[in-house]
């Protein structure tokens, strides 16, 4: 019986919200502050196709909510037009290699969580997979400073109370070394902001 090896990645939206330069004066704006992301790879590739299905995106809302309500947030709901633009993240995603091009392109509209499994055998990630990954991050979090962190930003991003619509989708397929899937989840409005994390990010509660 040959030995499944896999291997994952996973990327935040470092969605730092800060302060708009302008001639108005100064103040806060929904206007996400990405991680810097890496140098435009001198390839691409087709895009991966798209394997969201009803029940991908059921697991999705379902563990995302299950996990939003540990930190008193009320559900989110799936958006269509999330959904939309989830699909077409996850094209864009898909045509570089292990997440290489991060969250260029995001609209700043939106807050994301992006996921990377390659796998040696054809699987179709399970969307709780990638939820449960950016959950986890949480055993990081210092709730008593109430502040933005990279090592953080899925959880942080995942339980925000101010977050209301999600939508999502996934890519699978083969790539170059490995059988690949990538998971994107876009919220809206976008999490991870300046100065109110304290408001949105609570310890668990049940």
């Amino acid at each position: 019986m040959l030995k499944r090896k896999k291997i994952g990645l996973l990327l935040a939206t470092a969605a730092l919200v800060g302060v708009t330069a302008g001639a108005t004066p100064p103040s806060r704006a929904a206007h996400p502050v990405h991680a810097a992301p890496s140098a435009p790879s001198a390839q691409s590739r087709p895009p991966l196709p798209d394997t969201t299905d009803r029940a991908f995106l059921q697991q999705v809302v379902k563990a995302v909510n299950t996990y939003r309500a540990r930190h008193g947030a009320r559900p989110v709901r799936l958006d269509r037009k999330l959904n939309r633009y989830a699909k077409s993240r996850a094209r864009e995603v898909s045509s570089h290699e292990r997440l290489r091009e991060g969250h260029r392109g995001l609209d700043r509209e939106y807050g994301e969580n992006l996921y990377w499994t390659g796998t040696a055998e054809p699987d179709h990630l399970p969307g709780p997979t990638a939820v449960k990954a950016w959950y986890d991050e949480v055993a990081s979090y210092d709730f008593r400073a109430g502040e933005f962190s990279r090592a953080t930003g899925h959880f942080t991003q995942l339980v925000w109370r101010g977050s209301k619509r999600i939508g999502a989708a996934r890519a699978t397929g083969r790539g170059e070394e490995w059988f690949e899937n990538y998971v994107v989840v876009t919220f809206s409005p976008p999490g991870n902001v300046e100065g109110r994390f304290r408001e949105n990010v609570r310890d668990r509660v049940r």
